[in-house]
């Protein structure tokens, strides 16, 4: 597919996604006291080129999502994209090596990127996480992102990214993705696609795709937090919502629910996972020329 395409996909995601009402993340009507609605903006337009250029390659995947996060750091006071760099430059790359989009085929090429990562990999991701979050808990098990050691255990245990990401897989749903083959983020975009044809609505069908990701998969920025429980019932309000047919004060009782304590119960990593469904979304409707959306 035509890198250009790609990158342009890779920006409008980042546009829509922060742009549609999510309840308890940063969205038009809401900012966060460290982090405003324009920085997301400005941040998922900013790493485009880095988009563009992995498009183009067939390796070194964790040097463009270190390239991604310092963009993105350029135009945001604090970590805006992290997680949306670590789905959309995968989905770039695979886009990138194929002709035509084809989901499966797709899927396929970004499965057999993020297998073939080396220790170099995981070392500048490990740099792109210091510069996003430089100020992370030590991780549960695995080399800790922060200083020296991190790397020479990465070196010394020859631990690629993918090796890296199977450790964090069982507390980071991104790292989850990686490993079992990005099942929620193809997912999500069958879900907004769907979502897309019965609404004309995209900003509101993102908002769906949203709560309905959110009640089937607990989000665990949520969990590392707060705790599992508490990520487990508020994928339970989402349940009820969907059920109850999305009706605009639930949606709206969630946000303020989910807000009231400044970010403790943001939903962000399903947030991420939106942003990558949008993107293959977008590549998709690019490919058939249909990209004026409603």
């Amino acid at each position: 597919m035509d890198p250009w395409d790609i990158m342009k996909s890779s920006q409008i995601a980042c546009v829509l996604e922060v742009s549609s009402f999510k309840p308890g993340n940063v969205h038009r009507y809401r900012d966060f006291s460290d982090i405003k609605y324009h920085h997301f903006l400005a941040s998922g337009i900013a790493f485009g080129d880095v988009v563009y250029r992995a498009a183009q390659d067939r390796g070194n995947i964790g040097r463009y999502i270190k390239m991604g996060v310092i963009q993105s750091r350029r135009w945001s006071p604090s970590n805006a994209n992290l997680g949306i760099i670590m789905l959309h430059i995968p989905i770039g790359m695979g886009a990138g090596n194929i002709e035509n989009f084809n989901s499966e085929m797709l899927r396929k090429k970004m499965i057999d990127l993020v297998r073939s990562t080396t220790v170099e990999d995981a070392i500048n991701v490990y740099d792109a996480i210091n510069i996003a979050m430089p100020y992370l808990n030590p991780p549960r098990r695995g080399p800790d992102v922060k200083g020296e050691d991190g790397r020479r255990k990465l070196v010394e245990e020859n631990l690629t990214l993918y090796e890296v990401f199977k450790i964090s897989a069982q507390w980071d749903n991104i790292s989850r993705e990686w490993v079992q083959g990005f099942p929620i983020t193809f997912e999500g975009y069958k879900i907004l696609k769907n979502y897309y044809r019965e609404e004309g609505d995209i900003h509101w069908a993102v908002t769906k795709t949203y709560i309905h990701i959110l009640s089937k998969y607990p989000d665990t920025l949520i969990a590392r937090k707060n705790n599992w429980e508490i990520a487990v019932d508020i994928s339970r309000i989402a349940r009820e919502i969907k059920e109850r047919g999305f009706k605009k004060e639930d949606i709206e009782k969630l946000d303020v629910y989910l807000s009231r304590d400044g970010n403790k119960l943001n939903p962000g990593t399903t947030a991420d996972i939106v942003a990558g469904s949008l993107m293959i979304f977008l590549l998709d409707r690019i490919e058939r020329g249909d990209t004026i959306l409603q």
